[in-house]
């Protein structure tokens, strides 16, 4: 993707290189799609493909999540997710998109929120 830069992300498929951590801005361009686990199926019926939802931590160690109507969608399972903790943690905010949904399968991209 040309013309595209300051971004850390991985599809399902594979990974893109990491920025370094001396950036300053590595929280702030940190993207990451995945599926999300444990997804809770009722929530799931009445999520719709490009609503925005929240991602939390639920406390200092993990576990990461995306909320839709104060419960839990589902677990946010990445390699990045470390980075994203550490992240949350200092105080970067977080959104999911929903990019995809098929049957008990919800695959979103987490950004921060700018």
């Amino acid at each position: 993707m040309s013309g595209i830069s300051g971004s850390s992300s991985f599809d399902i498929g594979g990974e893109m290189p990491r920025l370094p951590k001396k950036d300053s801005d590595y929280c702030l361009n940190l993207i990451i799609k995945t599926n999300l686990a444990s997804v809770n199926i009722n929530l799931l019926k009445t999520t719709k493909v490009g609503e925005i939802l929240p991602v939390v931590a639920q406390s200092i160690d993990g576990p990461v999540v995306v909320m839709k109507d104060g419960k839990v969608l589902g677990t946010v399972l990445s390699s990045y997710l470390m980075d994203l903790l550490n992240c949350i943690n200092n105080d970067t905010e977080y959104q999911a998109e929903i990019i995809k949904i098929d049957e008990a399968v919800c695959q979103v991209t987490i950004s921060a929120v700018k």
